[in-house]
């Protein structure tokens, strides 16, 4: 059991839907972020959705802080927010006008 910044590392984290070439060249995350977010994205996406239980303080922390809505303390915490700004709609406004 590997540990990143107190988060259990699971496999590799990917969002084909959202990144589909990938975290790093989205242009959204710099190299270290997008490195980091593939190798623990993945649990934190089994903690916030609740297929996991937390092991350790700080996934509890992490899971009280998605059920909250709290802005984010640590940098894995702002990397998650970050990401799911990213992944929410987006509406999109044409220019486009009907006469």
């Amino acid at each position: 059991m590997t540990l990143i910044h107190g988060f259990i590392q699971a496999e590799r984290f990917y969002d084909d839907v959202h990144f589909p070439r990938g975290f790093s060249k989205s242009g959204d995350f710099t190299i270290a972020d997008a490195e980091l977010l593939s190798c623990v994205g993945k649990r934190l996406f089994m903690l916030e959705q609740g297929l996991v239980i937390p092991e350790n303080q700080v996934e509890e922390k992490f899971t009280f802080l998605c059920k909250s809505e709290a802005e984010g303390e640590t940098k894995i915490e702002l990397l998650w927010q970050k990401y799911k700004r990213l992944t929410r709609y987006k509406p999109f406004h044409s220019l486009h006008r009907c006469a």
